[in-house]
């Protein structure tokens, strides 16, 4: 029978799990968040039973604060309720998140492929504002917004954020649902707050994931209709008089937002973001198992061909789990337990893609009709 780790290996394990799990909670990666907390404590619980008197009390009271963290991770905090002076507390938080907003670390180098959509945001937001007088020489529109649209885990954020840091950006980063409130009015002010903090910096992103919450197609919503209406105004208003503030949007339901946030002037630059070809899943998954104890004979390229159907975020998640089980033994027996292609095979049982064919089916119809309706406007033009 094999010896229960020691605390020192322990301790080692609950810190690397909880690097991990604070880095995917970070960018967004919620299953590998919750996975890496849940695994912690269970390693903070082992970490109890070796333990006595009060740090014993103390690490199993963590262990269920980790779990209690796993369970709440992806529920929206509960909305404040109105104090008596008619203000809430909500609001005051959201600004000071805003406020906040730093440049991101993320360069075009960490994102995988789409070399075309690198070339097409290259030309449309990161050239005008490196080189103004040039496209002021040729004449070359600048300004408007950008929407990234695709399947979910297919690389949005991280698309904006590698933008922000080409032309040295603070990065405001919203979902549609922050800025929706349920009181009459707020969602408004929410707006505007949004851009007069970010128009206070000498050059700004603001970046609003879910655009469909945000801009849903009008005449359906009152409430809908005004924050559409106090959005359009404000990109039109502030974006125009302001080139250093670059607008993006990001969705996986582009086929739900009004028509006239994606008119000439607005989001009118629309991008698909599919999903991976095989040149970047395999820069994916050598960059996932990058420094990772690997057998020998560990064939990337078949893991490659089993994951044609695969996100971004599913394969990011699908080298995480794979790589458990190695740890788990390397904990148990103190030793380097290499991750092999068998590993990946039995996570790859119990994990089909997250996006469905018929989810792919509808993207790329819109994306025809975009591409086709672009086509037919170059030509009346």
């Amino acid at each position: 029978m094999a010896e229960k780790p020691s605390i020192t290996v322990l301790s080692d394990t609950y810190d690397l799990y909880m690097k991990k799990a604070k880095q995917a909670k970070e960018n967004g990666n919620l299953s590998i968040a919750k996975r890496n907390f849940l695994l912690a404590s269970q390693t903070m619980m082992e970490m109890a039973k070796q333990s006595e008197g009060k740090l014993k009390e103390i690490r199993m009271d963590r262990a269920r604060r980790l779990v209690k963290l796993t369970e709440n991770i992806d529920k929206k905090p509960e909305k404040i309720e109105k104090k008596s002076s008619g203000e809430s507390n909500e609001e005051d938080d959201e600004v000071k998140k805003w406020q906040t907003a730093q440049i991101p670390n993320i360069t075009f180098a960490d994102v995988a492929g789409l070399d075309d959509v690198k070339k097409s945001i290259t030309i449309r937001m990161i050239n005008p504002v490196k080189y103004p007088e040039k496209y002021k020489m040729y004449g070359k529109k600048s300004g408007g917004g950008v929407l990234l649209y695709g399947p979910p885990g297919t690389g949005k954020t991280m698309i904006a954020k590698a933008i922000a840091n080409e032309v040295g950006a603070k990065f405001y980063a919203v979902k549609g649902s922050d800025i929706v409130s349920k009181w009459v009015g707020e969602s408004e002010k929410n707006i505007n707050s949004l851009f007069e903090e970010a128009n206070k910096q000498d050059r700004a992103i603001i970046f609003i994931d879910e655009m469909d919450n945000l801009l849903g197609t009008r005449g359906v919503d009152t409430h809908n209709d005004k924050r559409v209406n106090e959005f359009l105004q404000q990109i039109d208003g502030f974006a125009g008089r302001n080139q250093n503030l670059l607008l993006l949007g990001a969705t996986n339901r582009p086929w739900d937002i009004d028509s006239a946030a994606t008119r000439s002037g607005r989001f009118s630059e629309k991008i698909y973001l599919p999903l991976p070809d095989a040149a970047a899943r395999k820069f994916m998954i050598e960059k996932n198992m990058k420094n990772v104890p690997v057998s020998k004979d560990f064939d990337i390229d078949k893991i490659v061909e089993q994951t044609e159907d695969y996100s971004g975020a599913d394969i990011e998640e699908l080298c995480d789990r794979a790589k458990d089980e190695p740890l788990l033994k390397a904990i148990a027996t103190d030793s380097v337990v290499d991750v092999t292609n068998e590993d990946f095979d039995r996570v790859l049982e119990k994990m089909p893609p997250s996006v469905t064919p018929k989810e792919i089916e509808r993207f790329e119809k819109y994306n025809e009709e975009v591409n086709g309706l672009i086509k037919k406007n170059k030509k009346q033009g």
